[in-house]
């Protein structure tokens, strides 16, 4: 048999559908060489050894992003702390301070003015339950107005030297500031930091970033754009919002992972999008949404999103003229069903990750209940199957509305298509 021809159109379609979002991680270790945390580092491709940064902003929201909603802290650093770059512009948006990251420090850069209104805008994030460090800071600068509501302060032993870090600790310790030296590059550097009191260590004598890969899809950039807009709108309802939400896969799926994020902490069971989004509260989703947008977007193959939103919009309308189910509820199953073809991974281990309902998961990968059952109809009806009923069980009852239904499905569909300018 022939070698198979190369066919690029081919290969940017499977490209398009196996995305991956990726960041670095370096450990960060006690004087007894212990890990507490990890710092997350930005990376824009897998063969990345270093960060390859444009724009700032856009690398914190991404890294953000990633740790919380994609591959999940718990993943990265389990138990311990997450150290993530802030530059200023996030720092003073207030953005960050709506999600509220309890395990996550934030590095506020040497670029941003250690002056009172930094300060303040550290003690706005510390309140929202974030720890703070100061990123390559000059030992010079321990009585700067930003450095009360730091907890942690970083010395760059490569930039400084080692004998300019060693002599800052004591008035470091004064100020209340736990100290980490960074670039420590061998075991000479450690042990004389070590004995000059440094708390913390971070370098290639311990380990050197190690990046993480995992497969996603981006959300609509059209669809994010009108959401942002939408969420400005002080007229706007809770319904419009969800409405919005529920028609980009990537946003729902990252607004449940946020609700489940051990970052987050509200470890809640929901079987919807809306009541997801009462969890967080607006604010949060507003920041989510921004940080999205900040990240990029990515195409997604067209016929894949038409049929995923198409299914999930049946299953609502089934649900809603048989009463079989929750509307909301059968619309989340609907548009989870697909999500192993959008992420690339096995669909059990997509749900464990989400704080779903029992009933959803099972209905998802068990087709039980009156869930699983609708959704069963559902893809029957997808390939042009027709169920017999046998006058007990809800088919009789969906046989009599779903072609209706299943019109007034791909309809929305194309509405929501021509209203996001999209294929």
């Amino acid at each position: 048999m022939g070698q198979a021809e190369h066919n690029p159109g081919r290969d940017e379609a499977a490209e398009r559908i196996v995305q991956s979002v990726r960041l670095a991680r370096q450990p960060i270790v006690d004087a007894d060489l212990k890990t507490i945390g990890y710092e997350l580092l930005y990376r824009a491709a897998d063969a990345d050894q270093v960060a390859r940064i444009g724009n700032s902003n856009q690398a914190t929201a991404s890294t953000v992003l990633n740790a919380l909603s994609e591959i999940g802290l718990e993943s990265l650093v389990g138990g311990k702390q997450a150290f993530i770059n802030v530059p200023s512009k996030l720092l003073f948006s207030g953005v960050l301070e709506d999600i509220g990251a309890r395990s996550v420090v934030l590095e506020v850069l040497e670029t941003v003015d250690c002056d009172q209104r930094t300060g303040e805008a550290m003690q706005r994030i510390k309140q929202a339950g974030y720890r703070l460090a100061l990123d390559d800071f000059p030992p010079d600068w321990i009585d700067k107005p930003c450095v009360a509501h730091s907890h942690y302060v970083k010395f760059d032993v490569f930039a400084v030297g080692v004998d300019a870090a060693a002599a800052a600790v004591p008035a470091a310790h004064r100020a209340g500031l736990k100290v980490i030296a960074e670039k420590v590059e061998d075991w000479d550097a450690y042990d004389r930091l070590r004995a000059a009191g440094v708390d913390f260590f971070q370098g290639h004598f311990v380990s050197k970033p190690e990046t993480v890969v995992r497969p996603t899809v981006r959300a609509s950039k059209a669809n994010l754009m009108g959401l942002l807009i939408l969420l400005q709108d002080d007229e706007a309802s809770l319904g419009e919002i969800v409405e919005r939400i529920n028609t980009d896969l990537a946003l729902s799926y990252r607004l449940l992972r946020l609700v489940n994020s051990a970052a987050i902490g509200l470890r809640r069971r929901v079987d919807s999008v809306e009541e997801a989004v009462r969890l967080l509260g607006l604010n949060a989703v507003r920041s989510l949404v921004y940080l999205s947008a900040l990240t990029g977007v990515d195409g997604k193959p067209p016929a894949l999103i038409h049929n995923t939103m198409i299914r999930a919009r049946f299953a609502e309308l089934l649900a809603a003229q048989s009463r079989m189910a929750n509307p909301p509820t059968a619309f989340l199953v609907g548009l989870f069903s697909n999500l192993d073809a959008f992420y690339n991974q096995p669909l059990a281990q997509l749900i464990e990750e989400l704080p779903l309902t029992e009933d959803v998961g099972k209905a998802l990968l068990e087709g039980q209940g009156a869930l699983g059952e609708l959704l069963e109809y559902v893809r029957f009806y997808e390939k042009g199957q027709w169920l017999e009923g046998d006058g007990e069980s809800g088919v009789d009852s969906l046989n009599e509305v779903a072609p209706h239904c299943y019109l007034d499905a791909v309809r929305w569909d194309e509405a929501l298509r021509e209203s996001l300018g999209g294929p």
